[in-house]
């Protein structure tokens, strides 16, 4: 009976706890037959028509990936050098032939001079803290563009439409910058996080993308669900992970389709698709928290009955027999 408890609460605590580290969103499409996708460990290669699926990259640490008009993947590489102690990366390249070569080379840190937020023309756009405030900024291969300054206070994950609508988060808020002018899309696009999570309030919302209507849509890591702004501002939720799994990005094909990247418990990546007709209902959510409470309930219920069972042998040994 003991080992079967102990077995049941390792079970739940594994299968509930949200570990600190954090998965990439990296996750970009080529327009016709293949999305690649990074599990901080490599880089993958999906034929969403076969769903046949291939190592691209081996061995890169990359959070985000980069695909241009000519179907050249960029990414990063991350990695800890004990003797230094620090971190360090390099910039990659693999081109349309398959050629892998670093495009910058090595440095301590962070990466900070190269964004994986680009439009067709290679222009980037990324935020630089100055003071207090954000510098929202477009760099091309002539000039650098302040777009706007803003007060914010972590801004974290961005993305780019097709339009040139610069969208990201600031928890729990979604922004927008277009034409160089700030809007608040949603002041709090988060949710409630799964039971035990340790997830912290930067990293409880993850990416954003849109589709052909330009609605957005966002991870909400945390809630296991991904919410709809539509272009009227009305936020729902359209999906729900499975459990365990939580998502983390997501991108359209040129059928409509969903292609949704989520993570489970533990660091396992997948991508799976999702018509667009397909919604899950609240019903899912509640009958997925009865089995939480039915779990937590049978589990409290062996435990009584088992400290109950000890009781009565304690006082079964400190029973005094009187002899007439």
């Amino acid at each position: 009976m003991k080992n079967r408890i102990t077995i049941l609460t390792s079970l739940i605590l594994l299968n509930f706890i949200n570990l600190k580290a954090h998965p990439g969103i990296g996750l970009v499409y080529d327009g016709d037959e293949i999305i690649y996708y990074t599990d901080l460990k490599q880089v993958w290669r999906l034929n969403i028509h076969t769903r046949e699926k291939e190592i691209a990259v081996q061995d890169v640490h990359t959070h985000e990936l980069y695909l241009d008009k000519e179907n050249n993947l960029y990414g990063e590489h991350y990695w800890y050098v004990e003797s230094e102690e620090k971190f360090k990366n390099f910039i990659w390249r693999l081109d349309r032939n398959g050629d892998f070569q670093k495009i910058r080379e090595d440095q301590d840190g962070e990466n900070d001079d190269f964004s994986f937020v680009k439009n067709d023309d290679f222009a980037s756009f990324e935020m630089r803290q100055a003071n207090d405030s954000y510098l929202i900024i477009k760099t091309d291969s002539i000039s650098e563009t302040i777009l706007h300054e803003a007060k914010l206070h972590h801004p974290t994950w961005k993305y780019l439409s097709a339009n040139e609508e610069l969208l990201f988060i600031d928890y729990p808020s979604i922004y927008s910058v277009k034409s160089g002018s700030l809007e608040l899309i949603e002041e709090n696009v988060s949710s409630k996080r799964f039971p035990f999570s340790t997830q912290s309030d930067n990293h409880n919302i993850y990416g954003v993308w849109t589709d052909e209507s330009d609605n957005i849509y966002v991870a909400i890591y945390g809630g296991r669900e991904v919410k709809k702004i539509d272009k009227e501002g009305k936020l729902s939720r359209v999906l729900k992970s499975s459990f365990f799994w939580s998502p983390v990005n997501g991108v359209f094909d040129k059928d409509g389709d969903l292609w949704l990247m989520e993570c489970k418990i533990g660091g396992k990546i997948r991508v799976r698709e999702i018509n667009r007709s397909e919604v899950e209902n609240s019903a899912t959510f509640i009958f997925e928290n009865i089995i939480f409470m039915l779990i937590l309930i049978s589990l409290g219920l062996v435990i009584y009955q088992r400290i109950k069972r000890r009781k009565n042998s304690y006082a079964q040994q400190n029973v005094i027999v009187k002899i007439p």
